[in-house]
């Protein structure tokens, strides 16, 4: 049943900064704020953050948006990244950062799983085994610092920052249970499996660090009355949400596989709504729950925008911006041009090898500063369609290909994804795609929204 509320509230956390967002039920922006923190990267392979420093901008971001938009908020819902971890004691003060997705230490550990370990694991979880995941940290937090381990108790993301200070309970949402490697999407539980691979070779016991109470994305929380009482929200319901990837489909409207999302920013992914969980005949797709029996299957790049940055920057004598690195590159022809290999970050989809490098083959004496642009360009748009030729094995032809991120200011860009892909392209309607999510959540755990066939 529709409410009285004027507005409803996406509350998007991403790598650098929150979002607060109030869209009316059409799904207009009507008012958004922003607060930045940052991503600290204090010696090679870390990327850390401060529990602190995110809670305290997410409570800004949320004030400043009560304070600026007039009339009655009708919910709240809330959007995290994937795949970050902490550890806390038994007082429940952290011991460790942010161990972000972006953080690459855990590799060390990754010649623990064997290939065969890792293929069953992905279809136990649907998430890669990779230094990304949340299990893979567990393992690798275990065995690097035994001495800060044994004095872990709770193991928790990034939700649970937000859960645990505004509810007093910590409490995750199944779309980033499903992104940890460490829960059974289609049981509803933690999987005993991924958590004796975390453990392995001892069990996991009692007196491991205890995981969060999981609930489904429209799951009502409760504020504690002096949080709600001064970020401005006494009366206006808490919806638990999700997880920012799953999330910007929903907030896409792409609910079936015939429309398939590709985002290219500093990273890059491509992704699929599904109603049917463990289809990934190339064990190279993630699986994560959406609500109900909605799955989104798909594969992140770590290269994306980020690659072409590198490469600008590098030739920055040439090229002034990524623009302007972009539109050089098509003024040569492909088959002139070397070929690039483009895991300069390492990878996720389509390898799922974090230790993978980058290379240039077929340089010639007479390629420019064009040429390398032009190579650069292809590389990327290659790796992501080898994604969504993956993505097609599991769920089919997309008609459409609806792009969104920094790649959608280039036309000639989005020009060469669409002869390359042989799809349909079009820019995505849906400029906060996660915040828009997250209050749909909110819509949908209020009534005011019957269902997700109503979206």
């Amino acid at each position: 049943m529709a409410s009285s509320a004027d507005y409803f509230i996406g509350l998007d956390l991403g790598t650098t900064s929150v979002k607060a967002c109030a869209f009316d039920r059409r799904g207009q922006l009507l008012h958004n704020t922003n607060q930045a923190y940052p991503l600290e990267h204090p010696s090679p392979g870390a990327a850390i953050q401060d529990p602190a420093l995110l809670l305290k901008a997410a409570e800004q971001a949320l004030q400043d948006l009560i304070r600026e938009s007039p009339g009655t908020p009708g919910g709240v819902g809330l959007s995290c990244p994937m795949h970050g971890i902490f550890l806390l004691d038994e007082q429940e003060r952290p011991l460790t950062e942010i161990i972000t997705w972006a953080d690459t230490r855990a590799e060390v550990v990754m010649a623990d799983f064997s290939p065969a370990q890792r293929r069953e694991l992905l279809r136990c979880t649907g998430t890669p085994v990779h230094p990304m995941s949340p299990l893979v940290k567990y393992r690798w937090l275990r065995l690097h610092d035994p001495g800060l381990f044994a004095e872990a108790r709770y193991v928790r993301g990034i939700k649970e920052i937000l859960t645990s200070a505004w509810t007093g309970q910590a409490v995750l949402d199944e779309q980033l249970a499903s992104a940890t490697g460490l829960y059974d999407s289609v049981a509803g539980e933690w999987s005993a499996l991924a958590l004796a691979a975390a453990t392995a070779p001892g069990a996991y016991t009692k007196d491991e660090p205890r995981l969060p109470t999981v609930r489904p994305a429209t799951h009502q929380l409760t504020w504690l009355p002096e949080v709600a009482d001064r970020l401005g929200l006494s009366g206006v319901p808490l919806f638990l949400g999700g997880s920012d990837g799953v999330l910007a489909n929903l907030g896409s409207g792409l609910l079936s596989p015939e429309e398939v999302a590709i985002t290219v920013g500093t990273s890059a992914a491509v992704r699929a709504t599904h109603r049917q969980a463990r289809i990934d005949p190339a064990h190279g797709l993630f699986n994560y729950r959406m609500l109900d029996d909605y799955y989104v299957v798909g594969g992140a790049s770590n290269n994306g925008g980020k690659a072409l940055e590198f490469w600008q920057e590098l030739l920055v004598g040439h090229f002034t911006s990524v623009g302007e690195f972009i539109n050089a590159g098509l003024s040569v022809a492909r088959e002139d041009s070397p070929a690039f290999l483009p895991y300069l970050y390492g990878e996720r989809a389509p390898i799922w090898d974090a230790s993978a490098t980058a290379s240039l083959q077929g340089l010639r004496g007479f390629h420019d500063h064009r040429h390398l642009a032009r190579a650069v360009l292809e590389g990327v748009t290659d790796n992501l369609l080898a994604i969504l030729r993956q993505l097609e094995a599991a769920v089919g032809t997309p008609h459409r290909l609806h792009v969104s991120g920094g790649i959608t200011q280039s036309p000639a860009w989005m020009d060469l994804l669409a002869e390359r892909s042989g799809r349909p392209t079009a820019v995505a309607d849906a400029p906060q795609a996660s915040a828009y999510g997250a209050a749909l959540i909110a819509r949908l755990g209020t009534g005011d929204l019957a269902s997700l066939k109503e979206i």
